[in-house]
C-alpha cells in the first residue's frame, strides 16, 4: 500500500496479517502491529524518528484496519511523556478516554463529517465563521462571550468531500480549521466578535498560528449574507493598518463540514487538552461582555 512517494506499508508475512513493516525505499524503517484485543502498537528505528513514517502508516492503515481486519475500535496506550508518538495517534482521529499519571488511553473509531449547507440559524440569529489557528481553544474562547447561542468546529472552504480530521492535519485538502459561532446581535455584535477574534490570533503569521504550521491553521473570516461582509470588510480594512503584514483571508464561505464529534467541545471534556489561547487572552474576551 503506498503511502506517499517512497513510502511504503507492506504486509510482514502470510502468518501474521496483523503486523506491518514500514519500508523507505526498500528498507525497514519500523513497523505497525495490531494485538488480537484490538491495541495498537507502532515503533520506528531511533535514528529515522521525527520523519513521519508512523503518522503516514497510521492514516493509511486506519481504514484498512477498521474493513478489513473487521475492527470497529481501535485502542492505544501511549506513556504520558512520550508527545512525539501522542503527536502521531492525535492527528490520526485518536480520542482521549482517560489518563492516569503513566499513561494516556485512546481509542479510534470509523466518524463522519457532516456538510452544514443547509444550516440556517433560528430567527433573529446570525451567523459568522471564524478560522483561528486550533479550533479546540477558538472555540473555548468564544464561548466566553454572552451572546453566543452555539459554536461548532469544523473544516471550511477546502476542496474534498467529507474530509476528515487525519486527512486535514496532512495538509493536501485546502480546509482550515474553523468554528461556527451562532450569536444574538441583540446580546452581542459583530464586531464584538471581531474584537475576540483578533484578540486570538497573530494576523502577521503567514504559516499558521504559534507553533502550530500549516495550511489547516491559516486565518480567515467566512460569511454566507451580504450584511456580514460588509461589516467584516470594513472592520478588516481599518484593522490591517495596524499591521506590518496582515495574513486573514476574508472569502464567502464555499463549504464547512462540522468535525467529528469528539472534536466539539474538546477542551470542555479534556480540561487539560492542548490550547494555543492563554488565560490572558481568554480574560480579555471576557472583559467585552
Amino acid at each position: 500500500m503506498e503511502i506517499l512517494s517512497n513510502h511504503i506499508i507492506e504486509i510482514e508475512n502470510s502468518e501474521s496479517e496483523r503486523k506491518f513493516i514500514i519500508t523507505k525505499k526498500g528498507k525497514k524503517v519500523g513497523f505497525v502491529e495490531v494485538s488480537d484485543k484490538s491495541e495498537i502498537y507502532f515503533e520506528i528505528d531511533e535514528d529515522k524518528r521525527q520523519n513521519h513514517y508512523a503518522s503516514n502508516a497510521l492514516f493509511v492503515l486506519m481504514p484498512y484496519i477498521h474493513k478489513k481486519l473487521h475492527e470497529p475500535i481501535i485502542h492505544a496506550v501511549i506513556p504520558a511523556e512520550n508527545e512525539m508518538a501522542i503527536h502521531v495517534v492525535e492527528h490520526n482521529g485518536y480520542e482521549i478516554i482517560s489518563r492516569d499519571e503513566k499513561n494516556v488511553y485512546y481509542e479510534h473509531r470509523i466518524y463522519e463529517t457532516r456538510l452544514d449547507d443547509d444550516y440556517t440559524p433560528a430567527e433573529g440569529l446570525k451567523v459568522m465563521y471564524l478560522a483561528g489557528g486550533c479550533f479546540w481553544g477558538m472555540e473555548r474562547a468564544f464561548k466566553k462571550l454572552n451572546g453566543v447561542v452555539e459554536t461548532k468546529v469544523g473544516y471550511a472552504n477546502g476542496h474534498v468531500k467529507n474530509p476528515t480530521y487525519e486527512e486535514v492535519c496532512r495538509h493536501e485538502t485546502g480546509f482550515r480549521e474553523c468554528i461556527r459561532v451562532t450569536y444574538n446581535p441583540e446580546i452581542t455584535s459583530a464586531d464584538t466578535l471581531l474584537k475576540a477574534y483578533f484578540i486570538c490570533v497573530d494576523p502577521t503569521q503567514s504559516d499558521g498560528q504559534g507553533g502550530d504550521i500549516g495550511e489547516q491553521y491559516l486565518l480567515g473570516i467566512y460569511y454566507k449574507d451580504d450584511d456580514t461582509q460588509n461589516i467584516v470588510t470594513k472592520y478588516l480594512e481599518e484593522e490591517k493598518n495596524k499591521y506590518p503584514e496582515f495574513h486573514v483571508e476574508n472569502k464567502k464561505l464555499d463549504c464547512f463540514y462540522e468535525a467529528e464529534e469528539y472534536h466539539q467541545d474538546y477542551l470542555l471534556k479534556n480540561p487539560s487538552g492542548y490550547c494555543h489561547i492563554t488565560r490572558v487572552e481568554m480574560d480579555k474576551i471576557k472583559e467585552l461582555n
